[in-house]
């Protein structure tokens, strides 16, 4: 609890027992125009007022002074807590006072007067206050205390309403500390490229966040937005234009806080974009080696996922209707399928990677969403025609009809495509999230992106991008791992390892001699741990049965659980229907390392074809950490 300095207690109750309080009847609905101005004398301005305050230190009013001023805070959305901010012509003053709804009799525009004696001067951060005295916070640190909601009118007398309030007009580089609580308006600004298309503040948690807006000349200011604010969950506008609101500093830092969202206009286009070049514009600059980009912007649509993890989170692909290129940022990049996004290219370069042409060097910062179209439309071809068009189509979207994919089991790695034309290289990131899916049989209608390494090669998005075909054939799995190297994630053909949560996957470990999938927790720093390692598929003509052995080690949960599908795709394991099955699993009271016969897990109840799940779940060091371990994965007629 706050603390008053004892002989502040003892004048407030004096002077509250003194003075009889009227009774007030508050109506909340906005009274008549005008009001009444009770035109008390004022001895002193808001500027001189705050002219005796000292940052860092308190000071009493001790003598009787009276200033007025206009209300410019607005607290009914929220963004402003228990706190007035009076102006006048020489600067503005923000008070605290323990009162919600200020908004109900301190409306923007209210003239007020202020008798200040027996109030304290203090700041926050360098923004002067006006407040009851001074205190300690729960943490013992001094603070400025609030005046209480039963002594304001003690304080503030309340005058005419509705006068006009008009902001000071103003730009980055003219803000200075004697605008500091006063209303200012700032012209051809924008929110910079990684805070626009953002939330104003974190609704959910409800936690104040600072966006920042900037000139066309990159300089900048602070927004900040409680998450209490009603609009906390607004997105903040991408284009350019006005903003209004009371200004403060924290520290070296000007911020702005706005009422609400009526105090922001930016409707225009984007400084910069006037200088906007085609795709096609950018390419034509490649003159080899490594080119410079003096300055402009691109604007397309984009064409990579990097949430399947079939290009790297720097990484991504554009298109506009001239061309494609791809674009190297400094840092991951949260940019998805589909968005349509300008990004500043100043002072990036061109140059080639194994023969693939992309802008490298351009801040996650430079690009911004303008828009969210959807995915690119492919250019239909044919493998000849594309081959022959390679260099014209790179890094566009290309759809091949009738293709036939061969050369591998799974699509990890290279695989081929076959046309009636032709034949080139598909290429998967063995960390892509359905690398290790099957390959289907048959015709099949291929969507990829037309990239290169040393030759034109394609490269899917996601496990959508293959269309129509056979499912693969079903084989009776027999598995020991034996065929992989210890440490590595396993990559079997025909088997799934994916990470729902986190990410890590099933391993392959060797021990004493004997190779085997294992899945842990054990050292993760991530939260939660959720990986499925999924059998092949199983083809259920006959009845038949499925049989392993499990092991633990350092035992801390029970973490492994066993389930059957017939719909699961091959990688979206949250899409698929799955049934749990209940085989022998190694618990506790069982000899740490030793594996556990799980026994015949009969399958002729289900319709085939099916897919066993092998489930692990864990919570990271310092919790659910056991160590799960299976093998000799065998499925037999019944």
């Amino acid at each position: 609890m706050n603390k008053l300095q004892n002989h502040f207690l003892l004048a407030l109750l004096a002077l509250v027992l003194m003075i009889p309080m009227a009774c007030v009847d508050l109506d909340y609905d906005q009274p008549p125009p005008g009001g009444e101005d009770p035109n008390l004398p004022v001895n002193i301005t808001i500027a001189e007022l705050k002219s005796r305050h000292t940052l860092g230190s308190y000071e009493e009013i001790t003598d009787d002074v009276t200033f007025q001023g206009l209300v410019v805070s607005d607290d009914k959305e929220g963004n402003f807590f228990k706190q007035l901010i009076i102006q006048d012509e020489t600067g503005g003053i923000e008070m605290r006072i323990e009162m919600t709804d200020l908004n109900n009799v301190y409306p923007v525009g209210r003239k007020v007067y202020v008798k200040a004696r027996g109030l304290w001067l203090g700041d926050y951060g360098g923004t002067t206050q006006l407040g009851a005295g001074k205190g300690v916070d729960n943490d013992g640190d001094p603070i400025l205390i609030r005046i209480p909601e039963s002594i304001i009118d003690l304080f503030i007398i309340p005058a005419t309403y509705g006068n006009p309030v008009t902001p000071a007009l103003v730009t980055v580089d003219e803000l200075s500390f004697g605008m500091v609580s006063t209303l200012v308006q700032l012209d051809d600004v924008q929110f910079i490229p990684g805070d626009a298309g953002q939330t104003y503040a974190d609704a959910i948690l409800q936690v104040t966040l600072n966006r920042e807006i900037e000139d066309c000349t990159k300089k900048r200011l602070i927004v900040r937005t409680s998450g209490f604010a009603s609009f906390a969950g607004d997105t903040t506008p991408v284009g350019n234009g006005t903003i209004v609101g009371v200004l403060s500093i924290f520290r070296d830092d000007y911020q702005l806080t706005i009422r609400d969202l009526n105090d922001v206009n930016m409707e225009g286009d984007r400084c910069g974009l006037a200088n906007q070049m085609s795709i096609q514009a950018v390419r034509d600059l490649y003159a080899g080696g490594t080119t410079s980009v003096a300055s402009g912007s691109i604007k397309g649509i984009v064409t990579s996922d990097y949430t399947s993890q079939s290009v790297t989170g720097r990484n991504l692909f554009i298109q506009d209707a001239t061309a494609g290129i791809v674009i190297r940022f400094d840092n991951n990049h949260p940019f998805v399928l589909g968005n349509e996004i300008s990004v500043d290219i100043s002072g990036a370069t061109l140059s080639e990677f194994s023969g693939l042409l992309q802008i490298e060097g351009v801040p996650t910062g430079n690009g911004l969403v303008v828009g969210n179209p959807g995915d690119a439309t492919p250019r239909v071809a044919t493998v000849l025609e594309i081959l022959t068009n390679a260099e014209a189509w790179e890094s566009t979207l290309v759809q091949i009809k009738n293709a036939t994919l061969s050369g591998n089991t799974v699509f990890s790695g290279d695989v081929t495509v076959t046309d009636a034309t032709g034949s080139m290289v598909l290429f998967t990131r063995n960390q892509a999230d359905f690398a290790g899916s099957p390959l289907p049989s048959g015709e099949v209608t291929l969507t990829a992106l037309l990239s290169e390494f040393n030759a034109p090669n394609l490269v899917m998005r996601n496990a959508s991008d293959v269309e129509g075909g056979d499912p693969p054939g079903c084989t009776d799995t027999d598995e020991n791992f034996e065929s992989l190297s210890n440490d590595a994630d396993i990559n079997l053909p025909g088997w799934a390892n994916i990470a729902v949560k986190g990410t890590r996957l099933w391993r392959a470990k060797e021990f004493d001699d004997n190779v085997y999938a294992q899945a842990t927790a054990f050292g993760d720093n991530a939260s939660e741990m959720e990986a499925w390692l999924i059998t092949p598929c199983i083809d259920l003509d006959v009845a038949k049965k499925i049989n392993f052995t499990s092991a633990y080690g350092f035992f801390t949960h029970d973490g492994l659980t066993v389930w059957v599908s017939s719909d699961f795709d091959g990688s979206d394991v949250g899409g698929a229907t799955w049934q749990q099955l209940h085989p022998t699993l190694a618990e506790s009271s069982d000899t740490e390392h030793a594996f556990i016969p799980s026994g015949d897990v009969d399958l002729s109840g289900f319709t085939g074809p099916v897919r066993i799940g092998f489930k692990y779940v864990g919570s990271g060091t310092g919790g659910e950490t056991t160590s799960f371990r299976i093998d000799d994965v065998k499925v037999t007629p019944l």
